[in-house]
């Protein structure tokens, strides 16, 4: 059997981290993100993970007698959608972009208007034992929330998809990883 059994992942914790768009990294992988003080984590994510989308158009075209010879490709999108847990000021200014929240003699104030375009840098960081990934997604955007249930059965939970759009030089994202099994020769 051909394959290296140390190679599959499971991605046993992760964190969403976001930030205004061109914001830097920390210097290395070593480095936790919050050493950088304008990257702000979502704080707590559901179990279930990340998952990844693509979306395009694809059109098929046929020599005569019905042979496949060529596909065009358009309108290429990646979303990452994510569910957050925690119900705080970061999930609250994703979740509603636009508007506001302040305290008053121990009272908050969350004042909701209708979203607004808020694209931002975020970094989705996954962690396999000691092997850590950092997707960094320059520009992206939340473009859905799904459903929030309020109830005392279920945890009340933000479902948000990202929406990734790509810089001047097609680039989506960058992972960046100290696996050594992925290291370019």
């Amino acid at each position: 059997m051909s394959g290296n059994v140390n190679n599959p992942r499971l991605w046993e914790g992760a964190d969403l981290w976001t930030a205004p768009v061109a914001t830097a990294l920390p210097e290395s992988l070593d480095d936790d993100m919050s050493t950088v003080p304008t990257w702000k984590a979502v704080g707590l994510l559901s179990e279930d993970g990340a998952s990844e989308a693509r979306d395009e158009d694809t059109t098929d075209f046929y020599a005569w007698g019905g042979k496949l010879i060529r596909t065009k490709r358009s309108k290429h999108k990646r979303t990452i959608t994510v569910t957050c847990l925690e119900d705080n000021l970061v999930v609250f200014g994703l979740v509603n972009p636009g508007s506001t929240a302040e305290t008053t003699a121990g009272t908050n104030k969350r004042t909701v208007k209708i979203p607004k375009s808020d694209k931002r840098s975020f970094v989705l960081e996954l962690h396999d034992g000691d092997i850590i990934r950092r997707r960094h997604i320059p520009s992206g955007e939340i473009t859905a929330v799904g459903e929030v249930t309020l109830s005392e059965t279920d945890l009340q939970a933000f479902e948000l998809t990202i929406t990734i759009y790509p810089d001047v030089d097609d680039v989506l994202y960058v992972d960046y990883d100290n696996d050594a099994s992925n290291a370019a020769a």
